[in-house]
């Protein structure tokens, strides 16, 4: 009987191993994002994507001016933001900065907030947009993969009117919140530029804010036939 008794507490012994290991494991899994569905995530409302406390005069996009590279720009509401290497389809909303001067974020995890202090696409100078990297009870968000763009790859921005706007990827950078250089980052560009913003880093849950900032830019691209324009040249989609 001792006998028989000795060999269950071994077997409820090793059962139990089993299990505390198994837990083990699951639990990094569900860190890595790896099972779960990805229902973690960090981000909130309270949440900045972009930059705080450093936009205290937001200044209108350039007026459109024509270009003798690109056709004339189309001023109609920016409606969504593509990026297929970054699994990106996205509505976009306008945004711009609050009281203290926090550019405003995406109200939940998967829009992206094109900001009205920037410019307008279509009209040169800079465009700049922002989104969560992931999101409370969600997980992944829009932005996610916007770490794993290298140069050359493709961002398309269209407009509430059909028209498509396309951009290479020319750098990625990741920058200090509170350090980064912001007038460089949403400021004035020479070329026609799109401007990604979103968190990396370490997330402080106390403050519920990311210490790190990624940032992609890319500039535009002619991509479909223009009539008028040299044989070869290209330009934007209707």
């Amino acid at each position: 009987m001792k006998l028989d008794q000795n060999k269950l507490s071994i077997a409820l012994i090793s059962v139990g191993t089993v299990l505390i290991t198994a837990a083990i494991v699951l639990m990094a899994l569900v860190a890595a994002d790896v099972v779960g569905g990805g229902g973690g995530g960090n981000s909130s409302l309270d949440t900045v994507a972009g930059f705080g406390e450093v936009i205290t005069r937001p200044t209108p996009g350039p007026s459109p001016t024509p270009s003798a590279q690109y056709p004339p720009g189309d001023p109609a509401p920016v409606e969504r933001l593509i990026i297929e290497k970054a699994q990106i389809d996205a509505p976009v909303v306008e945004k711009g900065v609050d009281a203290a001067g926090v550019m405003q974020s995406p109200d939940n995890a998967y829009d992206a907030a094109w900001y009205d202090f920037s410019a307008h696409p279509g009209f040169g100078d800079n465009a700049v947009f922002a989104g969560h990297v992931d999101y409370i009870h969600v997980g992944r968000a829009v932005f996610w993969y916007i770490k794993d763009l290298e140069p050359g790859d493709l961002i398309r921005v269209r407009l509430a009117s059909g028209t498509t706007y396309s951009y290479a990827v020319t750098s990625k950078n990741q920058y200090d919140a509170d350090t980064a250089p912001v007038d460089q980052i949403v400021g004035h560009t020479d070329k026609e530029t799109v401007t990604l913003i979103t968190c990396g880093g370490t997330f402080n849950s106390a403050t519920h804010q990311y210490d790190k900032r990624t940032v992609v830019r890319a500039e535009r691209v002619l991509d479909t036939p223009v009539p008028g324009l040299p044989p070869g040249a290209t330009g934007v989609t209707n």
